[in-house]
């Protein structure tokens, strides 16, 4: 496999200049995305009208990205919904849920900001987040929602990989327990899909949200929303738009006709665009798979941890494999945003949060790419 693995990275351009090791932050363009882009790009400028690009180019590329997404995630196309990111579609979701009763909110202090945003503008309809504690700044025990959520819960966050540690957690587990207790599951997996194998109807999740920007490689835009079929005529959002209803084209302003799919959660006119360079990124995600893609990208992080530990630098991550993400945090002072740059103005792309830089291979690099981080760590320490 390592072959194939390395015959990707001529897709990719930047990494023929850069150690691109920042992809939990922005996958990297590739040359299919731009050829798809530029596609539509033509499309548009020779048409000449309207109507054509959206039913020949628009519209069928919007169905094609569902399709490539739904069978990356174990969902059916018409349990889908595209929307820009994820803080619009947890709105979204939120907007359908009555806290008149229910008013108790789980998520964890280590979730993306997005998720607490979200939960706390929904005080003003009730809603009352709970931020779980982490006892050890890595992740969040299954034990800790099994005791927080209670017959007073409504929505119950998750986050399948922690976006500071990387940490994994037992996301099907907390979903039954939210089933059990009649509340809501909502998962956020920017941070998983597509660099670790999931099923959402195996999950048991009631929602599921994602976006395209980092390890899919589909750029800022495009997020999707998975709603639960049996739940959908239940839901009526109240964060919508015309592409939202039944018949978009009928032009009815007096009337809120929602779509039977989880169409019913898209809004208004999308940005075009996005899509095509999505189909890019997803194709290339679903040709190499999740599972695969997982084995390469562990081994890389291995090679990462034991450079860090020749280093002395401190490894804020799980070291057990089987217990992560894609990425791992390496401590490096509390000059941590300046050691990013210094290695940025070394080619080497990294991330930082806190006190430490965020290193994330993807399937494509390489461990010359790493060594090439920990010699410009080594100026720059």
């Amino acid at each position: 496999m390592s072959g194939n693995f390395e015959s990707y990275r001529d897709e990719f351009p930047v990494v023929a200049e850069k150690a691109y090791l920042i992809s939990a932050s922005l996958g990297p363009i590739s040359r299919r995305a731009e050829r798809y882009l530029q596609e539509y790009v033509q499309s548009w400028a020779t048409k000449g009208a309207p109507d054509p690009v959206w039913t020949e180019d628009i519209f069928p590329r919007m169905a094609s990205v569902k399709r490539t997404f739904g069978a990356l995630v174990g969902a059916d196309t018409d349990e889908l919904a595209i929307t820009v990111n994820v803080s619009l579609a947890l709105s979204a979701i939120f907007s359908c849920i009555d806290f008149s009763e229910r008013t108790k909110v789980v998520l964890s202090e280590l979730d993306f900001p997005t998720d607490g945003h979200v939960a706390l503008a929904f005080r003003r309809r009730g809603a009352e987040p709970v931020f779980l504690k982490s006892p050890d700044g890595l992740t969040i025990p299954v034990e800790a929602y099994a005791d927080a959520i209670d017959e007073r819960t409504a929505a119950v966050i998750i986050n399948r990989v922690l976006y500071r540690t990387s940490s994994l957690l037992d996301a099907k587990e907390v979903c039954r327990l939210a089933r059990e207790a009649g509340a809501f599951s909502i998962v956020d997996d920017f941070h998983g899909t597509g660099i670790i194998p999931v099923d959402v109807h195996d999950m048991g999740c009631d929602f599921y949200t994602t976006g395209v920007l980092k390890w899919m490689c589909g750029g800022p835009g495009l997020a999707f929303l998975y709603a639960r079929r049996d739940l959908l005529q239940t839901l009526e959002p109240l964060v919508t738009g015309w592409f939202a209803t039944r018949e978009p084209f009928s032009f009815d302003l007096q009337h809120l006709d929602y779509h039977d799919t989880a169409r019913r959660f898209e809004h208004g006119t999308p940005a075009a665009p996005v899509a095509f360079i999505a189909q890019g990124g997803l194709d290339i995600i679903t040709e190499v798979g999740p599972a695969n893609t997982r084995e390469r990208q562990q081994d890389m992080i291995d090679y990462v941890i034991a450079r860090a530990d020749q280093a002395e630098l401190p490894v804020r991550s799980p070291r057990d494999r089987n217990a992560r993400g894609g990425m791992v945090n390496i401590g490096v002072g509390t000059d941590a945003e300046k050691v990013c740059h210094a290695l940025y103005e070394r080619d080497v792309c990294t991330d930082f949060r806190g006190d430490g830089i965020r290193v994330s291979p993807h399937f494509f690099n390489n461990e010359q790419d790493v060594d090439r981080l920990f010699d410009a760590l080594r100026e720059i320490l």
